[in-house]
């Protein structure tokens, strides 16, 4: 666990996962240096105190999340290694499944669970994004239909509910970082885990491609659940820039080249006239109960910070699609949003988009 500036977050993790016995728990302070953080240090030395199957360090200065990883990994001796965010939570019982289902399964280098938003588990996180040229592509050149945008939305929002209900596990072509499980002998094939040269974001796509690359497969368990509270925050934007030139240049140098440093890419989407695409609110909203009224108490299929739609948060299935409850809207950071909704009066579904202050 990976702790910068959020010891609540981190505590309650620790809590989720008591009691633990299948090995260390690392934790990583990457804000123990910063003097402001005196309080939050000591909260987190005598949480790890009070926990004797955890272990606390404290770089001079912040590593960043790949780095901080790998400085935990370094000390591991352990067969299964778990990436888990501090705003995450999951259970001994299914890090236990996770564990079994990659000692069943030799040809898995990491897999992860079906992760849910919130606590009450009424959304599903999307699977990671295959951070490809050809995903890229198609991201960038969907802004010009939005006939075929919503279709390819509505597809990957069904796959998903699919999928996540499924029994069975199902191989991906990428892993988030967030909670993923990894084999040690698979990770020390591919020389270490994390690039250092990444500070944060796009080192677990890294990963996973150097991983896929090496032979071994990655996989969703879906019998397994953890929750991930996934809070877009505007302010990340220049720092997954960045992230982004760096992978495409290093995996995918060719495309790199051709694409000027992804400034042509970056060019061919048509620029979004939102009431040309969705039913757009009238107004800001603010409140629970003004969106309610403004969607004529439309049930939530999903949602996206992206007017694309992909990603999307989905309801487990469309048998639970509601409207928004108070918990879920206090999570929405604000922001513009595209949503599938339902129609209360007539079943009927709709794409609107609108703006969460």
């Amino acid at each position: 666990i990976v702790n910068y500036r959020g010891a609540a977050d981190t505590i309650a993790a620790l809590k989720r996962l008591e009691p633990w016995s299948l090995g260390t728990v690392w934790l990583v302070d990457n804000s123990a240096h910063e003097p402001d953080m005196a309080a939050e240090t000591g909260a987190l030395i005598e949480a790890s105190a009070q926990r004797p199957w955890v272990t606390h360090l404290a770089p001079d200065h912040n590593l960043g999340f790949g780095r901080a990883c790998n400085l935990a990994f370094s000390g591991s001796t352990s067969t299964y290694f778990l990436l888990l965010n501090p705003d995450a939570r999951i259970t001994t019982e299914d890090t236990l499944l996770l564990a079994q289902t990659m000692a069943e399964r030799p040809a898995l280098g990491a897999v992860s669970p079906r992760i849910y938003w919130n606590d009450s588990r009424s959304f599903l996180l999307p699977t990671a994004s295959a951070q490809t040229p050809l995903h890229s592509l198609g991201s960038a050149l969907a802004s010009w239909s939005p006939r075929a945008a919503q279709w390819a939305a509505l597809r990957g929002i069904k796959q998903s509910m699919r999928q996540m209900s499924s029994a069975s596990v199902f191989k991906v072509g990428f892993l988030a970082g967030a909670v993923m499980m990894l084999r040690r002998t698979a990770v020390l094939s591919v020389n270490g885990l994390f690039d250092p040269d990444y500070f944060m974001f796009y080192e677990d796509s890294d990963l996973s491609l150097r991983l896929r690359r090496a032979g071994h497969q990655l996989a969703m368990v879906p019998q397994a659940s953890a929750v991930h509270e996934y809070r877009h925050k505007a302010y990340k934007a220049a720092m997954m820039a960045r992230s982004r030139l760096q992978y495409f240049e290093k995996q995918y140098p060719g495309f790199y080249r051709r694409t000027e440093q992804l400034s042509r890419l970056d060019r061919l989407p048509k620029p979004f006239i939102a009431d040309q695409w969705f039913k757009v609110l009238p107004r800001p909203v603010e409140s629970l109960a003004d969106f309610t009224a403004l969607t004529e108490e439309g049930r939530v299929v999903a949602f996206s910070p992206s007017l694309l739609m992909m990603p999307a948060l989905v309801r487990p299935s469309m048998a639970e699609a509601r409207c928004f409850d108070a918990l879920e809207w206090a999570l929405l950071e604000p922001a513009t949003y595209a949503a599938l909704m339902e129609r209360a009066s007539d079943g009927e579904q709709e794409w609107i988009c609108f703006e969460r202050i």
